[in-house]
C-alpha cells in the first residue's frame, strides 16, 4: 500500500515552509505593503476629494452672494439712473415751459405796443377824416 516516509515528509515539510518563507519576503509583505500604501493613497484621495467638494459648495455660495449682491448693485444703480434721467427731464421740460411762457409774454407785450401803435394812428387818421368829411359837407352844403 502507500507507505508514509517520515524523512520524505520532513523534507518536504521543510521545503514547504522555506518557500512560504520566501514567498512572505518577496511576495507576501511587499504586497501587503503596497495594498496598504494605496488604501492609504485611496484614503487621502477620498479626503481630499470631500475637502474640495466643501471648498468647492463654499466657493459656489460665494459666487451666489457675490452675483446677487451684483445684481442689487446693477438694480438700484439703473434705478437711480432712471431717478435722475427723469429728474433732468422735468428740469429740462421745466426751463422750457418757462421759455414758452417768457416768449408768450414778450409776444403779448409787442402785440399791446403794436395795438397802441396802431389806435393811436387810427385816431390820428380819425381826426383828419372827421376834417375832411366836415370840409367837403361844408363845401357841399
Amino acid at each position: 500500500m502507500l507507505d508514509i516516509n517520515i524523512g520524505v515528509m520532513a523534507i518536504m515539510a521543510m521545503i514547504f515552509f522555506i518557500t512560504m518563507f520566501f514567498l512572505k519576503i518577496w511576495l507576501f509583505d511587499p504586497l501587503v505593503k503596497f495594498m496598504d500604501e494605496r488604501e492609504a493613497k485611496l484614503k487621502n484621495e477620498m479626503e481630499l476629494i470631500s475637502k474640495n467638494t466643501e471648498e468647492t459648495k463654499e466657493i459656489e455660495e460665494e459666487i451666489k452672494t457675490i452675483l446677487q449682491l451684483a445684481r442689487d448693485d446693477a438694480r438700484k444703480t439703473i434705478e437711480n439712473a432712471k431717478l435722475k434721467a427723469k429728474e433732468e427731464a422735468e428740469k429740462l421740460k421745466a426751463i422750457k415751459v418757462r421759455e414758452i411762457e417768457e416768449a408768450k409774454e414778450a409776444l403779448r407785450e409787442q402785440l399791446e405796443v403794436e395795438k397802441k401803435k396802431i389806435l393811436s394812428e387810427l385816431l390820428k387818421d380819425k381826426d383828419e377824416l372827421k376834417s375832411l368829411i366836415e370840409n367837403k359837407l361844408r363845401t357841399v352844403a
